[in-house]
C-alpha cells in the first residue's frame, strides 16, 4: 500500500508540476520560433508540445500565438469588420487588380475537393472583380508547374493591372517557386499580393507515406491505370519541399496573406480523419499538412479555428468576401502597392 501511495503521489506530481512546465516551455519555444520566422523550429516546438501535452493543445498554441502578432491582429480586425457586414460592396480599389487563381492537385479530375477554386472565383466574380485561372497541369510536379506559372505570370504582366494571386494546397509551393523565379529575374513588380490558402509549402507527410513500400507500388499501379505517373506525389513529399523552402523567398514588396485552418481533433470530419490521424504523430495539422508548414513566415495570417484543409464552412462565401475586402484594405494601407 505504501508503494502504491508513492506511485500515486508521483503521478500527481507529474500532472501538477512537470506537465505544466513542459507545456509552458513548448509554448515559449514556438512563440520565439514564430518571431524569428524559423519554420523548422516552429514545427519541432509544436511536435514536442503535442507529445508533452496533447495535439489539441499544440493546435491552440499555434492559433493563439499566430493571432497575437500585431500585424495579424490588425489584419484580423479588418477581416472581422468585413465579415460583420455581409453583402457590402467591395472597395473601389478592388477593381484595380486582376485576381489570378492557382489550382491544387487533380483540380480537373476531382473538383469536389475545391482544388479548382471555382467557389472563390464565383464569389469574386459576383463582387464585380475580374478573375483568371492558370490552367496548370493537374498532375504536374511542383517544379514543372512552378516554372509554367512563372511564365504565365510574366505574360500577364502586360495586362497593365497588378495581380493578386490566390493559390490552394499544392498550388502553394508552385506559387512560391514562381514568385522566387520572378523576383530573381527582377520581373515581379506587377504582383501586388499572394493569398496562400492551406499551402503545402513544406510538403505533406501523406505524400511521404504514399512513396513508401508497398503504397508506392499501389500508387504506381493505380496511376498507370489512369495513364498517369506518380512524380507529382514525389514532388509533394516533405524532404524536397523543405529543402527548397529554405532556398526560396517571396519578393519583399509582395503582400502575403496566409489563410490557414487549425482544427481540433473533434472538428475533423469523417472523410478527413484518416489523413489527419496519419499526420498527427508529427504534430498539429489541418488534415493534409502540418500547421507550421503552411506558413509564409513574413506574411500576415488569418487562422480559422475549427476548419480543416478543405475549409468547409457554412458561411464560406462571406469569408471569401471578407478576406478580399481585408486584403484590398491592407494593400491600400501599405500605399496601394
Amino acid at each position: 500500500m505504501r508503494a502504491m501511495r508513492r506511485a500515486v503521489g508521483l503521478v500527481c506530481f507529474v500532472f501538477a508540476f512537470v506537465l505544466p512546465l513542459a507545456t509552458a516551455a513548448g509554448e515559449a519555444a514556438f512563440a520565439e520560433a514564430l518571431q524569428r520566422g524559423d519554420t523548422p523550429a516552429m514545427r519541432e516546438a509544436l511536435a514536442a508540445l503535442a507529445r508533452a501535452s496533447s495535439l489539441d493543445a499544440a493546435a491552440e498554441t499555434f492559433a493563439a500565438a499566430v493571432g497575437a502578432l500585431p500585424r495579424n491582429q490588425r489584419f484580423r480586425a479588418r477581416f472581422d469588420a468585413a465579415l460583420a457586414e455581409p453583402g457590402r460592396a467591395p472597395p473601389a480599389a478592388a477593381k484595380r487588380y486582376l485576381y489570378v487563381f492557382v489550382p491544387g492537385w487533380l483540380w480537373q479530375s476531382h473538383p469536389e475537393s475545391g482544388a479548382d477554386l471555382a467557389r472563390p472565383r464565383a464569389v469574386l466574380g459576383a463582387m464585380g472583380l475580374e478573375t483568371r485561372l492558370v490552367p496548370l497541369d493537374e498532375n504536374g510536379t511542383v517544379e514543372e508547374n512552378g516554372a509554367a506559372l512563372a511564365e504565365a505570370l510574366a505574360q500577364l504582366g502586360g495586362d497593365g493591372r497588378r495581380l493578386v494571386l490566390v493559390s490552394t494546397s499544392k498550388g502553394g509551393p508552385e506559387t512560391l517557386l514562381a514568385l522566387d523565379q520572378l523576383g530573381r529575374a527582377g520581373n515581379s513588380g506587377h504582383v501586388a499580393a499572394w493569398v496562400n490558402i492551406g499551402g503545402l509549402l513544406n510538403g505533406t507527410p501523406r505524400a511521404d507515406r504514399w512513396m513508401e513500400w508497398p503504397q508506392r507500388w499501389l500508387a504506381a499501379v493505380a496511376f498507370a491505370f489512369l495513364g498517369r505517373g506518380t512524380d507529382s506525389i514525389q514532388s509533394m513529399t516533405t524532404a524536397p519541399r523543405r529543402a527548397r523552402f529554405a532556398q526560396v523567398s517571396v519578393p519583399s514588396e509582395i503582400l502575403v496573406v496566409n489563410y490557414i485552418g487549425a482544427p481540433l481533433t473533434a472538428d475533423i470530419r469523417p472523410h478527413v480523419r484518416d489523413d489527419f490521424q496519419a499526420i498527427a504523430p508529427f504534430g498539429p495539422n489541418d488534415g493534409l499538412t502540418l500547421l507550421a508548414d503552411a506558413l509564409v513566415p513574413q506574411g500576415v495570417t488569418v487562422v480559422e479555428r475549427g476548419l480543416d484543409h478543405y475549409f468547409a464552412a457554412p458561411d464560406l462565401d462571406r469569408r471569401i468576401e471578407a478576406l478580399t475586402t481585408a486584403l484590398v484594405g491592407e494593400l491600400h494601407a501599405a500605399g496601394g502597392r
